[in-house]
């Protein structure tokens, strides 16, 4: 997936810096790492189901084969590991596929299957030798690859399955006294094979990485206001609207918050628009910083108006949120000459406080909130005022 324009992007995106940064070692920095896990997860689910279903029916194939071609008792050793481990194995892969609560953990049970697949077939290997049968070592070479390109594995973990599967082949066939010549040209091929599967390995797992931040940063480009880094409009709105209906199910009150930067054209006029720019960017990162649970959320919500919304808290707790807000600007110490509320850049904020109803919507609960703003602006600005309903106001 291609990058979007890096100019376009907010400067504070953890998908930017990270690709600034770089990521070489195939690791990303905090969070976004854990991210990055459930993405690969969900992108690769249906590849590794589909390659877990392969593998378990060409594993049947060999049973067959296994079945005709080989003599006793080697006949009977090698079908309790095909039929004993490998194939329980696989199956048991396959279906943990299909359960939600382990999906978090495919990597770890997919990199123990394929360990143990390859190992077993290591022994198949061993076990022919010692019975002087001529089993082809080339199954082998089809696990490693199947296991580093099909199976959906991360590269350090189908790394550390082929190599040890390598070495374990490797220590098989000197245990059983292989002819040398023959096991330097087998060791020869597998471990080309491991060299190739780790570098191809390695590109697929960084170009999914690039993927994984061009998605992020494409969505930051969606739902993000370049100026601010705070969610725009439209994105406010989608949240808002989750966030309101899970409060009608769960009977939770909710603050819904407009708020205004007094007299901001004034300012735009005096200091000009570059000064502007970084005035809101400030005050936004002041609101944003208030807005930090999960439920919560805030958002340019255009020119210097910001939004916000603050789920399950008393009112008089969210007075405070919003009076730390409002003091917070003002501690920013922003000059603001021609301001009529302070001598510094300051922030009136209106808040509806209500438990949505099913006659309620989100509109009704923005409504209430500018005119809560109104009222703020009216009683000189720089302050906080709390409605709850028409006609009834507290500050």
């Amino acid at each position: 997936m291609k990058l979007p324009h890096l100019d376009w992007v907010n400067q504070d995106s953890p998908y930017l810096h990270q690709h600034q940064q770089g990521f070489r070692s195939l690791n990303f920095d905090g969070e976004l790492e854990q991210a990055f896990k459930r993405y690969h997860a969900n992108v690769f689910l249906r590849r590794m189901r589909w390659a877990l279903l392969v593998a378990t029916l060409l594993a049947l194939l060999f049973v067959l084969l296994d079945a005709i071609n080989l003599p006793e008792p080697l006949r009977s050793r090698v079908l309790t590991l095909r039929l004993g481990v490998i194939q329980p194995l696989l199956l048991l892969a396959w279906l943990a596929t299909y359960r939600r609560g382990l999906r978090d953990h495919l990597q770890l049970i997919g990199g123990a299957v394929a360990l143990l697949c390859g190992l077993s077939v290591a022994g198949i290997i061993g076990l022919a030798r010692a019975h002087n049968f001529a089993l082809p070592y080339e199954g082998i070479i089809l696990v490693t690859v199947f296991f580093y390109f099909l199976t959906g594995l991360r590269f350090t973990t189908a790394v550390l399955c082929g190599w040890i599967t390598f070495l374990t082949y490797v220590a098989v066939e000197v245990g059983v006294g292989f002819d040398g010549e023959l096991l330097l040209s087998n060791a020869l091929f597998l471990l080309l094979a491991n060299v190739i599967g780790s570098v191809g390995c390695y590109s697929l797992e960084y170009s999914t990485r690039q993927n994984f931040l061009a998605q992020g940063l494409l969505q930051d480009l969606a739902e993000n206001d370049f100026l601010t880094g705070l969610l725009n409009r439209r994105a406010f709105t989608a949240r808002a609207e989750l966030c309101w209906r899970q409060a009608q199910r769960e009977k939770k009150p909710l603050g819904v918050v407009m708020m205004d930067v007094d007299f901001f054209k004034r300012y735009n006029d005096h200091y000009g628009h570059a000064a502007g720019d970084e005035a809101l960017r400030q005050v936004a990162q002041v609101v944003g910083e208030h807005a930090r649970r999960p439920l919560d959320c805030a958002a340019r919500y255009g020119g210097e108006e910001f939004v916000g919304i603050w789920y399950g808290l008393s009112e008089e707790q969210l007075l405070a949120i919003l009076e730390s807000i409002r003091s917070g600007v003002e501690a920013l110490a922003l000059s603001h000459a021609d301001s009529e509320a302070a001598k510094v850049v300051t922030l009136s904020i209106g808040m509806a406080y209500l438990s949505p109803q099913p006659q309620h919507s989100l509109e009704d609960a923005l409504r209430l909130a500018d005119v809560a703003l109104y009222l703020a602006k009216e009683q000189g600005r720089n302050g906080v005022v709390s409605k709850k309903q028409i006609g009834r106001a507290t500050g």
